[in-house]
């Protein structure tokens, strides 16, 4: 089943019973806002400035969303951002999220290793439709992760690039965010990136370490 035939969270909580709550799916007072440099923030200004309003939607991902993304990325290189690749956690389950982020193969290989967050643009400013398309995504990660020693939290944000949604999958319970964040607080919603990433990286790690326990002695 496609991730686009998920039209609301609702849809996938019943397939999959899960719980969505509306609550903070992390702690934001643990969040330190992060100034963007001068060259963010005047290709941000450039973008908002000058880009139609009819943007498509491969255009308004590669103008807004992945230049943030990356930013936040650049201090995270043991993750790895991998942008519509088609993932299918089992016959069933399967499609293109926007954005993957996952850890990055300490082999070097071209593969998704140990997916921990999915990134979905809200098309036609359709949150709804979007955390459906996303929350699948979190699932089929979930899924792809179920030979780990240890599951780890996954994260889902959808976007329309100006607003930002967040949300995060704990084994079977959903905390999506009752709001989002706006782009005119970019140095809070870089942090709030950073912080995702931050879980996401720490995650990374302690699958590592039980996966390879000898790889420090």
């Amino acid at each position: 089943m496609s991730f686009q035939n998920f039209t609301s969270p609702d849809t996938v909580a019943k397939k999959y019973q899960l719980v969505l709550r509306q609550e903070e799916p992390f702690d934001y007072e643990a969040v330190s806002p992060i100034q963007p440099d001068s060259s963010l923030k005047k290709m941000l200004d450039f973008e908002l400035r000058h880009q139609p309003r009819n943007l498509s939607e491969h255009a308004l991902c590669e103008s807004l969303i992945y230049p943030l993304l990356r930013e936040i990325w650049m201090r995270h290189p043991r993750l790895q951002i991998w942008s519509h690749v088609s993932i299918q956690a089992d016959e069933e389950l399967t499609g293109v999220p926007d954005y993957l982020i996952a850890g990055k193969s300490p082999q070097g290989l071209g593969e998704i290793e140990i997916p921990m967050l999915s990134v979905i643009e809200a098309k036609k400013e359709n949150f709804l439709e979007g955390w459906g398309q996303c929350l699948a995504g979190m699932v089929a990660a979930q899924k792809l992760n179920a030979g780990l020693t240890s599951a780890p939290t996954i994260y889902g944000i959808v976007t329309t690039g100006k607003t930002w949604e967040f949300a995060q999958l704990t084994d079977s319970e959903v905390k999506i965010h009752p709001f989002g964040l706006s782009l005119r607080q970019t140095d809070v919603l870089l942090g709030v990136l950073d912080y995702v990433f931050a879980c996401c990286e720490s995650q990374l790690e302690s699958v590592t370490k039980m996966v390879h326990p000898l790889s420090e002695t």
